[in-house]
């Protein structure tokens, strides 16, 4: 456990498209805090910690992050309130065992019932193409007509999705996702669903000061070996840091 606490590399920022400057939170007020939830994890063995045993839900175990799937991002963020008060937020990455939202964690940034209904309205639409095209001859011309087909279904339902993800900076302002990402390129699926952005928006909307932020990974590493249990990591490049900019933007104002 957090065998890498030469903890200088790790980065949580982005770059700002209204300001034009690059901001960011320091890792160390919120690494303590992250160990100490380490402990919990490992002395509890599920994230429903602050309940009895008996009121326990199954699903919110941490076996399954040491099954085939792999383990899990979790975080924490410092903050103070208005009154000087230290606030500790956790997080936990995309969704729990397929809980989205569990007591005493930051919730995910989308409505789930909003986001599963245009999931399953795309997948009438995605499957039956799907399997029509597994019947056709790999190539030819209606093969290559109805993967352009599928693959313009696919960027819409997308769309969709991004448009129930809407978050807010320290300025008041708020974006959608499509909107706040800060390189203009294809959103990477996920975005919007890590541990950094359900922090910051739950502090800017609930008038939070973030004081530190740091993240880490818990359960089986991942297949690729860079993710490691107990292990701290920055922010990712691809989904996260085109997002902190716009979020941390008017904290130190």
């Amino acid at each position: 456990m957090t065998k890498n606490l030469h903890l200088n590399h790790l980065s949580y920022s982005g770059y700002c498209n209204e300001c034009n400057k690059t901001h960011s939170l320091p890792p160390d007020k919120a690494i303590p805090h992250c160990v100490e939830l380490m402990k919990r994890l490992q002395a509890h063995c599920r994230i429903d910690f602050d309940i009895s045993i008996d009121n326990a839900n199954p699903k919110l175990t941490t076996q399954h992050l040491y099954s085939v799937s792999g383990g899990q991002m979790f975080g924490v963020l410092v903050c103070e309130d208005v009154n000087g008060n230290q606030i500790i937020l956790k997080a936990f990455s995309s969704t729990h065992n397929g809980v989205w939202s569990v007591e005493g964690w930051v919730a995910h940034l989308a409505d789930e019932t909003k986001f599963m209904a245009i999931v399953n309205e795309g997948n009438t639409e995605i499957h039956p193409l799907t399997s029509y095209i597994q019947t056709l001859t790999k190539t030819s011309e209606e093969w290559n007509a109805k993967i352009i087909e599928r693959k313009k279904i696919s960027q819409k339902i997308l769309s969709q999705l991004l448009e129930l993800y809407e978050i807010s900076n320290f300025k008041n302002q708020k974006r959608n996702i499509s909107n706040a990402f800060n390189i203009k390129k294809g959103i990477p699926n996920g975005t919007g669903d890590c541990c950094a952005p359900k922090l910051l928006n739950y502090a800017a909307i609930h008038n939070l000061k973030p004081i530190s932020i740091a993240e880490f990974y818990w359960g089986k590493e991942s297949l690729s070996g860079l993710r490691k249990e107990g292990e701290f990591y920055s922010s990712c490049k691809d989904k996260c840091e085109p997002l902190l900019g716009f979020m941390l933007c008017g904290l130190n104002k």
